[in-house]
């Protein structure tokens, strides 16, 4: 049976209870929460919580093994794409990700770097405003300036 996104947080929740009021705060908004638990796995990595952080990962790789389509596409776009190994602790905490995720992971970078090396479309310039639409200063044309009247 494919596992769900309530199945996920349950567990979450019953690993580190410390979440809650994160999770509950952000109900009924998947990749939120998700982010939140990545954003949980990375200070754990980064105050050096190695144990904490292959928890965390353990935990992930479980849920993704048997997640349903919209859990596995939250894991992957809210946790997964994520998780960053910079730094001094980088290569120690990317030995600690399970192999399934190590592949999500890789698939996630390359596809990144294919799209930035994409061409980038720019907006052509915005032609100038014509004169006399609202928003902007009117400009009187030479011919339409009032002319002093003269005198009989």
């Amino acid at each position: 049976m494919a596992r769900s996104h309530l199945d996920f947080i349950g567990a979450v929740l019953g690993e580190f209870p410390e979440l809650r009021d994160n999770m509950e705060e952000s109900a009924g908004l998947p990749h939120v929460q998700a982010g939140e638990f990545a954003a949980f796995t990375q200070t754990a990595k980064d105050r050096g919580d190695l144990a904490t952080y292959e928890r965390c990962l353990k935990l992930v790789d479980r849920f993704f093994a048997e997640a349903d389509h919209d859990l596995a596409g939250t894991l992957r776009s809210s946790y997964v794409e994520h998780l960053e190994f910079e730094g001094s602790r980088g290569p120690a905490a990317w030995r600690l990700v399970p192999p399934r995720l190590q592949n999500v992971w890789n698939q996630v970078a390359a596809e990144n770097r294919r799209l930035m090396a994409l061409p980038q479309k720019h907006a052509a310039p915005m032609p100038p405003r014509p004169s006399g639409l609202a928003g902007g200063p009117r400009r009187r044309k030479r011919d339409d300036r009032r002319r002093p009247r003269r005198r009989r």
